[in-house]
């Protein structure tokens, strides 16, 4: 049965309409109305009165009806959507009304800070800046506050060496249209051409509300001159090898005082420092001048050597600013700078002399310790140099004469206290071609420490080389100085009494177990030559020894540490010739032993590590000192017995 039939018309075209297959085999179902004539015949007008509606029906109307009609917009919600925008457009004006600046609101560019002062400042001068807050609001700002941010470099002027960073401080209320105004001070320290940038910030609330609102403000200043001027001499020239002097001077321009003033140096490659005047109180090459009051000068001599090719040049650096206070030693901040350039020349003849090995032009050695001393020549010329002659000159009252000795051909002239080479070459001429290099050697020794005095403990030597170039009739030569110092000598001596001495002893002797006897220890100390600062000696006592006391010079410094067990003399400066050409340092003090049965037939150790510790002034090195530790062999006091010295029960 075919499914087309039963199907109204509207049926048809509901399926038409959802079909998917519409557009790809089109279908024309229509009844094709052909024009009917009256006479029954088709073509020419036609009729449609009996053109059939059944296609027609009440359900087709109304959808029909419903894609005709335009639904209409409700009038209540187009009024609510008109008030909403304007109500978010008038909210946009407020907004924008408060923040720019309204009349009757609190805004942070109605709040102007001011800063009034210099662009340009000297380093070290005092630097004043006006500060002024103005409040444009028409309303008034509570519990304001001015914050201020120093630069790097910012002083104390007041006191130089107290450093500013940061400082805070109240302004209270300031009223609708009301200014406040601070003044500031400060000392700006920094090179020449160093901006310097302020930090000024105004905190502040408004009556109301809880917020803290701010307002910045940035001030530079740069520096234009520095209150320090430096300035360095040293030859132009140089022998490589050779000492020369190099001598900074560190004027002060500024009116005020400078504080905590520092000098340092850079030195090139290849240089070393010998000494300087005054000593450098860190790594060779930081001095601290101190306080400069205007138009003080302070100078620093270095002495070097310096160690490179023929022609070449080497710069040092000198820099002047000051600390960072309290007990910092480094250079904080810079405030002028200086280059010295030096070129290196080869000598015509090098020389170069080492004592025991080492290279210096102050060399230290003890008190009668032979001293060998080495002499490297070589010819740098490019001819040969005839008749070449080598000359040693020894001075100084602390040199032994008796223990010169030269090697290598030298003759030693006791008379004039001097040594003479004649130079030859391999073949034993007397000449030196060019390049030709070698080495001779001699030795000597000081005096004892027990012939030396307080004036003489230095021993100088003068060392000439000459000769005659080829085709010249002049005479040339280089001369070369040293200076050896013997090192101070200490006399540390330490003894127990018990008979004599400044205390009253008691207790058995020989010493008896879990009884106590009491001793007196005797320190004493003599210094050759050369004051001794920092100067202390220590000593532990034995197992079984308790201290009781002390008795000595009321200058003397001595206490005991019950931890440790240690005696401590704390000399401070042993003064050059203690004990030789003035009073020695002594001090005493009392023990007491309780032996116990362990000790029995034994000889107790009363006092061990006996040690004395200082500082030469004149070399810088450590002096040190030790004795033997000291028992109730009491072989210092008159009343000692053989055998009193062995615990009994």
């Amino acid at each position: 049965m075919n499914n087309e039939e039963g199907k109204s018309e509207i049926d048809k075209l509901n399926e038409t309409l959802y079909s998917r297959t519409r557009y790809e085999e089109v279908k024309d179902d229509r009844h094709q109305v052909k024009p009917a004539r009256p006479d029954g015949r088709t073509g020419g007008e036609f009729d449609t009165s009996n053109v059939r509606e059944t296609w027609q029906s009440p359900a087709l109307d109304e959808v029909l009806k419903g894609e005709r009609e335009v639904p209409q917009t409700n009038a209540f919600m187009k009024k609510v959507f008109v008030f909403a925008v304007l109500f978010f457009i008038a909210t946009i004006i407020v907004a924008g009304f408060v923040f720019l600046g309204g009349a009757n609101f609190i805004s942070s560019k109605n709040v102007e800070v001011t800063v009034l002062g210099p662009s340009i400042v000297s380093a070290g001068e005092v630097l004043e800046l006006g500060i002024n807050i103005a409040n444009k609001n028409n309303a008034d700002l509570e519990l304001a506050n001015l914050s201020i941010q120093y630069p790097p470099g910012s002083r104390n002027p007041s006191n130089t060496a107290e450093a500013l960073t940061f400082s805070k401080e109240e302004l209270g209320a300031i009223n609708a249209g009301a200014e406040a105004s601070r003044n500031v001070r400060a000392v700006l320290l920094g090179s020449i051409g160093e901006t310097k940038e302020f930090k000024f910030s105004v905190e502040y609330r408004v009556k109301g509300s809880n917020a803290t609102f701010y307002k910045d403000k940035l001030f530079e200043v740069v520096i234009g001159n520095a209150p320090v001027t430096v300035s360095a001499e040293s030859p132009e020239f140089v022998t490589s090898g050779e000492e020369f002097e190099t001598e900074v001077s560190v004027v002060l321009n500024s009116p005020d005082i400078l504080r905590d003033v520092v000098l340092k140096a850079e030195y090139p490659y290849g240089y070393a420092v010998s000494l300087s005047q005054p000593a450098a109180i860190l790594d060779n090459n930081i001095w601290m001048l101190g306080d400069l009051s205007p138009g003080d000068k302070k100078t620093v001599k270095i002495r070097g050597r310096l160690s490179g090719q023929n022609e070449e040049e080497r710069t040092f650096r000198f820099y002047v600013g000051v600390s960072g206070g309290g007990a910092s030693r480094n250079l904080k901040i810079a405030l002028a700078s200086i280059l010295n350039t030096v070129a290196i020349s080869r000598p015509a003849i090098g020389l170069n002399i080492s004592f025991n090995g080492e290279d210096v032009s102050s060399y230290v050695a003890p008190a009668a310790r032979s001293i060998s001393t080495s002499i490297r020549f070589q010819n740098n010329l490019p001819d040969k140099l005839l008749n070449p002659r080598l000359e040693v000159r020894l001075s100084g009252a602390a040199l032994d004469k008796s223990t010169i000795t030269a090697f290598n051909g030298g003759f030693y002239d006791s008379l004039n206290s001097k040594i003479v080479w004649q130079l030859t070459n391999s073949l034993g001429v007397q000449e030196l071609a060019p390049g030709d290099a070698s080495q001779i050697n001699f030795n000597f020794s000081s005096l004892p420490k027990e012939v030396l005095t307080s004036s003489n403990f230095d021993i100088s030597l003068n060392f000439t080389l000459s000769g005659t170039p080829v085709g010249s009739s002049n005479q040339i030569s280089v001369s070369e100085s040293r200076t050896v110092k013997i090192a101070s000598q200490i006399n540390l001596a330490s003894k127990v009494l018990r008979s004599i001495g400044p205390f009253t002893n008691r207790g058995p002797m020989p010493p008896k177990v879990e009884t106590e006897t009491t001793c007196t220890v005797i320190l004493s100390v003599g210094n050759t030559q050369g004051d001794i600062v920092q100067a202390n000696v220590t000593a532990r006592l034995g197992p079984g020894v308790k201290w009781i006391g002390a008795a000595s010079a009321a200058s003397e410094d001595i206490s005991y540490n019950a931890v440790s067990n240690t005696v401590t003399w704390d000399l401070g400066t042993l003064s050059s010739g203690s004990g030789f050409s003035s009073t020695g340092r002594e001090v005493a003090f009392q023990i007491g032993l309780t032996p116990s049965t362990s000790q029995i037939g034994t000889v107790p150790v009363l006092v061990s590590g006996i040690t004395f510790i200082g500082q030469d002034t004149e070399t810088g090195l450590e002096v040190r000192a030790t004795n033997p530790p000291l028992s109730t062999r009491l072989t210092s006091d008159p009343s000692f017995i053989q055998g009193d010295d062995i615990v009994v029960k």
